[in-house]
C-alpha cells in the first residue's frame, strides 16, 4: 500500500511527537522538585497577546464602625504601578536526514527528539527559577524594588518589609512566618498571611525537609514538639535550578510563599510541535521544530518572603 505525502508526513510527525511528548511529561529524579508548571509557586495566568499590562490594587481598607443612621463609611479603590509584562518566544529545532529517519541507526534520531524536549523544560524551569535567582537584585515588582526588599514604597504611604535574615533553621522560619502574617498590603491593613510554601536549593532540601517534617524540632538535643509539622503542613519544594551552580544562583538562599502570592506565570502558549518534510528541502532533511511563549513576573510582593541566608 502507497501513502501519500501528507500520509507520509503524518506518521513521521506521529512518531517524532510519541517520543518528544513522553520524555517532556516525565517528573524529574529529584524529590519534591519545583518546575516552571508547579502551580503552589507559578500562579498561571492564560492571555491572547503578545504583552500583558497590569496595575497594582491598593485595596479596600478596614470597615468602620457606624452608628445606626450614620453615614456608611466608604472606601476610595485606587491603582497605581502600572506594568507591561512581554511575551518571550523560545525555540529549538532538529534536522533529520531522510536516510537517518528511515534507519534509526542506533535509536539515533530517538535520542536526539529525547534531548530536545528535554531541553524545553530546563529551559522552561531555568527561566521561572530566575523570578527567584534576581529576587534580591533584578527581579522588580510594580513599585520599582525588587521583589524581596527591606523597604517596599505603600500606595497608602509608608514601606513594609518582606526580607528577613539569617540561614534557615527553625528560628528563622519562625521570624518568617511571623513577617508573613503582618505583611500589610497596599492600604496598610495587616493581612495575616499563611505560610504554605518553602522555595530551597538542592542544598537545602534536607535542611527544609527537617525543620517542617520532623517530628521532634531539628538540630536540638531537646525533645520539643516541631511546631511547624502539623498545624502549618508546609509544603517543601526545591530547584537545581535556584542552587549556586547556576549562574546568579545561591546555595543559601530560602523563600517562603502563601498561597495568595504574587508570583506568576504568563502563558500565551504552551509547547507546540511541527514537521517539515523531507520533500521541502533542498538535501532530503525533515526539520523537527518546538516553540513556547511565556514569561514570569512578581506582581506584588504580600504573600511572598525571602532570605539570602546570610
Amino acid at each position: 500500500m502507497a501513502f501519500t505525502e501528507a500520509q507520509n508526513t503524518a506518521i513521521v510527525r506521529t512518531q517524532l511527537d510519541e517520543v518528544f511528548y513522553q520524555q517532556f511529561a516525565q517528573d524529574t529524579a529529584l524529590p519534591q522538585y519545583a518546575g516552571a508548571d508547579n502551580s503552589w509557586i507559578f500562579q498561571p495566568i492564560n492571555t491572547t497577546h503578545a504583552a500583558y499590562i497590569g496595575q497594582v490594587f491598593k485595596g479596600v481598607g478596614l470597615y468602620s464602625l457606624t452608628a445606626e443612621t450614620g453615614a456608611v463609611a466608604e472606601s476610595t479603590p485606587r491603582v497605581t504601578n502600572t506594568y507591561t509584562i512581554l511575551v518571550n518566544d523560545y525555540t529549538n529545532s532538529i534536522a533529520l536526514s531522510k536516510d537517518l529517519f528511515d534507519d534509526n541507526m542506533h535509536g539515533v534520531w530517538a535520542e536526539s527528539v529525547r534531548q530536545m524536549a528535554l531541553m524545553a523544560r530546563i529551559t522552561m524551569d531555568t527561566n521561572a527559577m530566575g523570578i527567584f535567582r534576581g529576587a534580591f537584585t533584578t527581579t522588580l515588582t510594580p513599585d520599582g524594588v525588587s521583589a524581596i526588599n527591606s523597604a517596599h514604597p505603600l500606595i497608602g504611604g509608608g514601606t513594609e518589609s518582606n526580607l528577613v535574615t539569617g540561614p534557615l533553621s527553625p528560628s528563622t522560619l519562625n521570624d518568617a512566618i511571623v513577617r508573613m502574617a503582618q505583611l500589610k498590603n497596599q492600604a496598610g491593613v495587616v493581612m495575616g498571611s499563611n505560610p504554605d510554601t518553602l522555595l530551597v536549593p538542592p542544598a537545602l532540601w534536607k535542611k527544609a525537609t527537617e525543620v517542617t517534617g520532623s517530628v521532634l524540632i531539628a538540630d536540638s538535643a531537646n525533645n520539643n514538639v516541631n511546631v511547624f509539622m502539623s498545624p502549618l503542613g508546609i509544603r517543601v519544594f526545591q530547584s537545581p535550578y535556584l542552587g549556586a551552580a547556576v549562574s546568579g544562583g545561591s546555595d543559601t538562599a530560602w523563600f517562603l510563599l502563601s498561597r495568595l502570592h504574587g508570583v506568576r506565570r504568563l502563558i500565551r502558549q504552551g509547547l507546540q510541535t511541527g514537521l517539515r518534510s523531507w520533500e521541502y528541502s533542498n538535501d532530503r532533511t525533515y526539520l523537527y521544530q518546538a516553540n513556547f511563549r511565556e514569561n514570569y513576573f512578581v506582581a506584588d510582593y504580600v504573600g511572598l518572603v525571602g532570605s539570602t541566608g546570610l
